[in-house]
């Protein structure tokens, strides 16, 4: 009986500690992007493109952006997608924006940095533990599908 109350009170003291939210919740991700027109922008190393529901125009009934947003980016291999929703805060309202380097995006409520460059996505610096949640690419001609 003394061993099961001491693990009732172990468990009760881990639960009780402050751990690194989970990923949030898996949304639909589909995107066909153009890249020849509309998102030729793309075509450049270390360019990106933020794509969120409601607020980027362009994007039809068919389109799908994921928990926070979707951020495309071209970098030292491809092409590379995350969502944009930081993996820490959980919110889909708080969105990683893009450094001055080009290079990393940081969370702007909790201070996380992430790699964006090395296609990676992972975790520079801050309270986060994890990286952002990455969303698959494929390059089709002069089209490029994100898709989870």
């Amino acid at each position: 009986m003394r061993k099961f109350i001491s693990l009732l009170i172990l468990f009760c003291a881990l639960s009780c500690s402050k751990t690194e939210h989970s990923y949030f919740p898996s949304y639909p991700v589909y995107l066909e992007l153009d890249l020849t027109f509309e998102d030729k922008d793309l075509n450049g190393v270390m360019a990106y493109k933020e794509y969120i529901l409601g607020k980027t125009p362009g994007l039809g009934k068919t389109e799908r952006t994921g928990f926070g947003g979707v951020l495309v980016y071209h970098d030292m291999f491809g092409y590379s997608a995350y969502d944009l929703a930081c993996p820490y805060e959980t919110q889909m309202n708080v969105r990683v924006k893009m450094d001055e380097d080009g290079i990393h995006v940081v969370c702007p409520k909790c201070g996380s940095k992430y790699n964006v460059y090395e296609a990676s996505g992972n975790r520079v610096e801050g309270p986060a533990t994890r990286g952002l949640k990455q969303y698959q690419t494929a390059l089709s001609g002069t089209k490029l599908y994100v898709t989870n």
